[in-house]
């Protein structure tokens, strides 16, 4: 008999899939804290287990495991090179993709159009524009037209150049490998970093954290951004966290809008600054707490994705959505 642990956590429809599942798969003992107490306790029982966090420690003690399913699509936070040591399948879910990519487009709309900025002031009786004489000076910045580089063109970044197109976008996508054929909404494909960053305004990073991609945006590539603005819903140690700072307070970059971090709270009573550095305080920058994905639509999408791959696991022995042990994605 096969063991699936639910160690995320779970809504109401979390539970009434999974109570599916179990109708669906009766000879599979599937085990919520709705079931026991502590569901991590019994690891070492596990063939599957749902979860988005997972520690060496966890993994020692699930001698059995065979695959993990994570109910999102980053892999960041489990331990991948004992991962792939034990050969243990990870799928991920991409059901928040489109939900992400608004996101990243409320973000540089927000940025563009100072929005943040101005309701500061406002709320302080500080007043920009034709009010008070200075509607040149107070000028926003349109995102219709402009050039746009989409760094990752995964599920998120396909959702964003499509959304992109509504502002007649030119868009430009930059992928590790040239892909099989053309992509929709994608004007140009580029595997070259730096022809995507000169040829552009706008530079969204849509990329998961792998080896290769940690710190790929550094000093010598914020260097080429001068006047650009750069949006960032993939990961935030993709972009290097001083070298970001600096482009910032040296009036490098012309704006940044970040939803993801650097340093984040342990628990619900600790507060934390998002950086070491004080990248929140600049007037140019709009910030968001790593909340993307956190939408009604998308948690049920998750939840979807994520039964359809312990699903197919369960009947073929591969899930829907497999990641790469090499490229971690």
């Amino acid at each position: 008999m096969k063991t699936i642990l639910f160690l995320n956590r779970l809504t109401d429809y979390w539970m009434e899939n999974i109570q599916k599942l179990k109708e669906e798969f009766p000879q599979v003992s599937i085990i919520t804290y709705k079931d026991v107490e502590h569901p991590r306790e019994l690891l070492s029982q596990a063939n599957g287990v749902v979860a988005g966090h997972l520690s060496k420690e966890d993994l020692e003690k699930a001698k059995n495991l065979e695959i993990i399913f994570v109910p999102f699509a980053g892999v960041d936070m489990l331990p991948m090179r004992e991962i792939k040591e034990r050969n243990i399948m990870v799928s991920n879910a991409h059901g928040n993709a489109r939900y992400v990519a608004e996101r990243a487009l409320t973000l540089v709309l927000a940025l563009l159009g100072r929005v943040v900025e101005y309701h500061k002031d406002l709320e302080k009786g500080i007043w920009h524009g034709f009010a008070v004489g200075n509607a040149f000076e107070d000028r926003w910045v349109t995102l219709f037209k402009r050039r746009c580089a989409i760094l990752g063109l995964g599920r998120i970044g396909r959702e964003l150049a499509r959304l992109l197109k509504a502002f007649d976008c030119t868009v430009i996508g930059f992928k590790r490998s040239e892909p099989s054929q053309p992509l929709p909404y994608v004007d140009r494909i580029t595997t070259d970093l730096d022809q995507a960053i000169e040829a552009t305004e706008i530079i969204f990073v849509t990329l998961p954290l792998t080896p290769e991609t940690l710190h790929l945006i550094d000093e010598e590539i914020l260097s080429k951004m001068k006047n650009k603005y750069l949006v960032n819903v993939g990961r935030g140690r993709v972009v290097k966290e001083k070298a970001l700072y600096e482009a910032l307070r040296d009036g490098v970059l012309a704006g940044a809008a970040i939803d993801v971090w650097y340093q984040y709270p342990e628990d619900k009573e600790h507060n934390v600054l998002p950086s070491r550095y004080p990248i929140h305080t600049f007037k140019n920058v709009v910030i968001s707490p790593h909340i993307s994905g956190i939408v009604e639509e998308a948690i049920k999408a998750n939840a979807e994705e994520t039964m359809e791959n312990i699903k197919s696991w369960l009947k073929t022995g591969k899930p829907v959505n497999q990641v790469d042990p090499e490229m971690n994605y």
